[in-house]
């Protein structure tokens, strides 16, 4: 079996054949904030491993969101007949030839190289350190955690292998288990800047980024150009910055969900709040464009909340008072009445500067209006 090996571009995202697009772009964005981090550390290995997974990840973003070639991918995915997982060279020690294989980004003859060495090396907790890598990367999770297990049963003082079985928990969205994991893994290598990333990472999606905030800050100071660090700051500033805003109750109508709610802006504070956001993400001068893509979202939000907009919603009791107060009184005052005629053309500047200052708003001020009459604005925010 040669070292090389056709990339299931399904499999690196673990992700169904079916997938649409909004899974696809939420795999993308999952896996690579996993494999991301990996690339600051200091294992050579690993580190390139890491660097040859998120291009695999990139490349499967442009395939697989591609139309003509997603289609392309697919029959060429058919026509692929399932690898033989035995490697076709002479046995050897079976442990390096797994290694070998991970370092070829082909995990299915790794996964089988390692469970030949446990096999005939018995409990050696590399070989199920290798075993579990490979099937963690094979999209196996509960295969990974039985075998990270048995390594760390036998290896129980390996930063390493809890730090593997912590992205086991996360790959499933444990998270309180993976940051257990993540903890023991910093305890036994402390400092380590990966280990520290990735407890960062779970604090974010564990709705928590105030915490990743200050992890990441402190990372980006000890190692101010690494883009790796710089990469989840961003990501821990444009998270915090949504945490500030307004949260809005979704909205249900006849049993069907009409919006499903999330962030907005409703005031001045959160505007500005944003904004220093933006300018605190551009200073850091990343060279990933993930980053720029969130402070474009940000930004837009900034410039809508800006903007000032008419809301012409419920303007016919303003424009009877306009006609009763302001035209009649001033057109019949011109047949002599001064007095009728002032009335008529200040009660109608009154009225119109009035409207003009309920109605002319910056659209933060007419969202804010609207969610809280509705009832729902759930959280006022900053």
């Amino acid at each position: 079996m040669t070292m090389t090996q056709f990339v299931d571009f399904y499999q690196v995202l673990q992700i169904p054949a079916t997938a649409g697009v909004d899974a696809i772009r939420s795999a993308v964005t999952k896996q690579r904030r996993q494999w991301v981090k990996r690339q600051s550390s200091a294992d050579p290995d690993r580190r390139a491993e890491a660097e040859a997974r998120v291009r695999e990840i990139d490349r499967a973003e442009k395939v697989l969101l591609d139309q003509t070639a997603r289609a392309a991918f697919d029959r060429e995915r058919t026509s692929q007949r399932p690898q033989q997982e035995t490697p076709t060279s002479t046995p050897g020690n079976w442990i390096d030839k797994a290694r070998e294989y991970l370092l070829a980004d082909n995990p299915a003859a790794a996964n089988y190289a390692a469970k030949e060495a446990i096999g005939k090396e018995g409990n050696d907790a590399e070989a199920w350190f290798l075993r579990a890598h490979s099937s963690f990367l094979l999209g196996n999770g509960r295969d990974a955690g039985f075998e990270f297990t048995e390594a760390i049963r036998l290896r129980p003082d390996c930063a390493l292998y809890h730090y593997g079985f912590a992205e086991a928990f996360a790959a499933q969205e444990l998270w309180r288990e993976a940051l257990t994991e993540y903890d023991q893994a910093l305890r036994l290598d402390p400092g380590n800047p990966e280990y520290r990333t990735a407890i960062a990472i779970v604090h974010l999606q564990d709705d928590r980024p105030g915490t990743a905030l200050e992890i990441m800050e402190a990372l980006v100071q000890e190692y101010p150009d690494n883009e790796v660090h710089k990469y989840y700051l961003a990501i821990a500033l444009h998270d915090n910055a949504l945490d500030s805003l307004g949260r809005i109750r979704p909205l249900v109508y006849d049993s069907r969900l009409v919006d499903a709610g999330g962030f907005s802006v409703v005031s001045a504070a959160q505007v500005e709040w944003l904004d220093r956001q933006v300018q605190r993400m551009v200073t850091l001068r990343s060279k990933n464009p993930e980053v720029y893509k969130l402070i474009d979202g940000l930004r837009e939000m900034v410039v809508e909340a800006r903007e000032v907009r008419w809301n012409l919603t419920g303007s016919g009791p303003w424009l009877i008072a306009f006609v009763l107060l302001g035209v009649i009184p001033f057109f019949a005052g011109l047949g002599g009445s001064f007095g009728a005629a002032m009335f008529g053309l200040i009660a109608g500047g009154l009225i119109v500067a009035l409207y003009t200052s309920s109605r002319r708003l910056p659209v933060w001020k007419h969202r804010s209006k609207a969610l809280t009459a509705s009832g729902r604005l759930l959280q006022p925010g900053i």
